[in-house]
């Protein structure tokens, strides 16, 4: 009896010890990735301290002086992701976003038309080539945002780029509502590592204080994707 009692203890010391090994293998290597699920997209950072603003360009940017003027006089350096039929229409605006120090981001050319893997992988270069146009080769971006693409198809295609996919954590439906309606979609429902998907319009851009207000009132630091998806 005392021989099988030692041998059940001896059993359960090596599984816990095997299970405390692989808790701290997978703590560790979540540590060190972007938090997404494996062959799709981040939909949220590792940065527990930042909450990325991610700013979606291909219509409706009729505010992005305004947007750009609040975070100018805020400090705050956000991403803008942005289509490159947008870019070819206002190669002016994209190097003023790109001079004031914000991360670019790709949306691909036309990210209203989605295909297969070959397709997406053609759209996102056509994007990075008009990208590169303006604004040279230094600031070609390494963040693809895959909006209402396939995710997984997207994520392969940005792969073979070597480009970092990523989606929202919270999208602020900027297109819809008043700057109060916005600011409440980001009141209650924002949170370190987040990813708050807007997008240049009027509303967003009266908003935007209010916003930056309320997340450095939570402790936090509004930023750009990359700086929020990785440690």
């Amino acid at each position: 009896m005392r021989r099988r009692n030692l041998k059940v203890a001896l059993v359960n010391t090596v599984l816990a010890a095997i299970i405390l090994g692989l808790y701290f293998a997978l703590s560790l290597s979540h540590r060190a990735q972007p938090a997404s699920v494996s062959g799709f997209p981040i939909y949220h950072g590792n940065n527990r301290k930042c909450v990325a603003i991610e700013c979606a360009v291909t219509w409706d940017a009729a505010a992005l002086d305004e947007i750009l003027a609040v975070l100018e006089e805020r400090g705050v350096r956000i991403t803008f992701a942005v289509s490159g039929e947008w870019v070819e229409r206002s190669p002016a605006m994209l190097k003023k976003i790109a001079a004031q120090g914000h991360e670019i981001a790709t949306m691909g050319y036309a990210p209203s038309k989605d295909g297969g893997v070959d397709f997406v992988l053609k759209d996102i270069q056509k994007s990075l080539d008009c990208i590169e146009s303006v604004l040279g080769a230094a600031a070609v971006p390494t963040v693809y945002y895959c909006g209402s693409r396939a995710s997984g198809v997207s994520n392969r295609a940005a792969g073979r780029l070597g480009l970092t996919t990523v989606l929202c954590t919270l999208d602020l439906v900027c297109t819809k509502g008043s700057a109060e309606d916005i600011f409440k979609r980001t009141e209650g429902n924002t949170n370190g590592g987040d990813i708050l998907l807007a997008e240049p319009t009027a509303a967003f851009s009266k908003a935007l204080p209010y916003i930056l207000d309320y997340i450095s009132g939570k402790g936090l630091t509004a930023g750009s994707v990359s700086g929020t998806i990785y440690d």
